[in-house]
C-alpha cells in the first residue's frame, strides 16, 4: 500500500513540474505580450537587413533632400532673379538679352574697326584660359566680345579681335577695355564686361545695362 502511494505521489510530481514548465515557457498578461510580439519593420530597418549599405544612402539621400528643398525655397523667393544677391553669391549675369544690339566694321590682323552697342554685362576672367588664350582676374579691365563680332576659328585665339582696345560707354561714364574673350550668350552688339570695368559704368547691382562702344 505504501508503495502504491509513494508511486502515486511521483506522478502527481511529475505532472506538477511539467506543468510549471509549460507555463514557464508560455508567460502570460503583459509579460506574454512583450515576448510574442515585435516592433513593426521600418523602412530604415528594411533597407538596413536588405542592403549593405542601406542606413548610408537613406542618410545620403536626408541630405540631399533637405538641398532641393532649400533651392526651391529659394528660388520660389526669386533671389537667383536678384541681380544683388546674384552678385554677392558670385553668379555672372549673362542671361537673356535685353536691350537691342547692333555693331557696324570688321576687324583684321592688326586692324580693328568695329563698333556696336547692347547688352552690358560682366563675369569673372579668373575662372580659367579665356578664348584668347590669356589669364586675367575680375580686377582686370578686360572683357568678351559677343561671338557673332569675335568670329568662328578653328583655335579662337587666332581671331583678330583679341588684344583690340575698344572704349565702353554706360550709364555712369566710359571706361577702356581689352577684348581677351568671347561670349558664347551674347548678342550681336553685346559685351560682357570683368567686374572692375563693369563697375566703372554702371551700379554692379543692376547686372545688366545698355551700353555702345567704340574702337579706342
Amino acid at each position: 500500500m505504501s508503495s502504491t502511494l509513494d508511486i502515486h505521489s511521483e506522478i502527481i510530481d511529475s505532472n506538477s513540474n511539467r506543468q510549471f514548465i509549460t507555463n514557464e515557457k508560455k508567460p502570460t498578461g503583459i509579460l506574454a505580450g512583450s515576448y510574442s510580439s515585435l516592433p513593426p519593420a521600418t523602412l530604415w530597418t528594411r533597407l538596413s537587413n536588405r542592403y549593405r549599405y542601406g542606413r548610408l544612402g537613406l542618410i545620403i539621400s536626408g541630405i540631399l533632400g533637405v538641398f532641393v528643398v532649400m533651392f526651391i525655397i529659394i528660388g520660389t523667393l526669386g533671389v537667383f532673379k536678384n541681380e544683388l544677391y546674384r552678385t554677392r553669391l558670385g553668379l555672372p549675369s549673362v542671361g537673356k538679352t535685353k536691350y537691342k544690339g547692333s555693331s557696324t566694321g570688321t576687324a583684321t590682323e592688326g586692324d580693328f574697326n568695329i563698333s556696336g552697342e547692347g547688352d552690358g554685362t560682366y563675369y569673372d576672367p579668373g575662372v580659367g584660359i579665356t578664348a584668347c588664350g590669356t589669364q586675367f582676374t575680375a580686377q582686370d579691365y578686360v572683357v568678351a566680345l559677343n561671338h557673332v563680332d569675335y568670329g568662328v576659328y578653328a583655335n579662337p585665339n587666332e581671331s583678330p579681335v583679341c588684344g583690340a582696345c575698344i572704349e565702353v560707354t554706360g550709364e555712369l561714364g566710359t571706361v577702356k577695355v581689352t577684348i581677351q574673350d568671347m561670349c558664347p550668350g551674347c548678342e550681336q552688339g553685346s559685351l560682357d564686361l570683368s567686374p572692375a570695368a563693369f563697375s566703372k559704368i554702371a551700379d554692379i547691382s543692376e547686372g545688366r545695362v545698355p551700353v555702345s562702344w567704340t574702337p579706342c
